[in-house]
């Protein structure tokens, strides 16, 4: 995989990144949270890309990639719901009764000096409404590929530590000392 997304990924994501936005949007309910949402999708899509191009190119399965982001979506929509949604323990608390300790008084809070320069910046350089920076399918392309790059790089690292720490393990069965008799 290299460190830059194909021509056939860019235009992948410019055709599905409209769309994959308004669902993350109405499925998290915030345009905040659903950041997170398409970006990891695409970046699963992106972990993939290789397979789902064989599949398509080769093996004659032309929609491997939307079929792939649908089910993404999906999984990654539901474990979202599965994290943020409120446990129900209303039967457990009327059970159970908590007893808060009496505190001894707290130190006073220590005090934070701040420079003239801080204090004075919002004054020389008025703060600007934030507004929604929106990136382009190019730069959003970009960004998942970088993470499934990146995704892909830990995973053989890490394959490639536990290869070593098997064979320094099985040369410590060899080179120990047979046992005598």
């Amino acid at each position: 995989m290299t460190s830059e997304p194909p021509p056939d990924y860019v235009a992948f994501v410019t055709r599905h990144l409209e769309p994959l936005r308004q669902d993350a949007t109405r499925v998290v309910g915030g345009e905040d949270d659903a950041d997170h949402l398409y970006v990891d999708v695409l970046t699963d899509v992106a972990t993939r890309w290789p397979w789902l191009e064989l599949r398509r190119t080769r093996l004659g399965q032309a929609s491997a990639a939307e079929d792939f982001l649908g089910r993404v979506f999906r999984r990654r929509s539901e474990r979202f719901w599965l994290e943020e949604r409120p446990h129900d323990d209303s039967a457990d608390d009327s059970l159970q009764i908590t007893v808060t300790p009496e505190r001894e008084q707290e130190p006073p809070a220590r005090r934070i000096y701040v420079s003239t320069a801080v204090r004075l910046a919002p004054m020389v350089v008025p703060r600007r409404p934030r507004s929604r920076f929106v990136a382009g399918p190019m730069a959003e392309a970009a960004i998942a590929w970088w993470h499934a790059y990146e995704n892909i790089r830990r995973r053989r690292l890490v394959f490639a530590g536990l290869v070593a720490l098997a064979l320094l393990f099985a040369l410590a069965q060899f080179a120990s000392p047979a046992p005598e008799m």
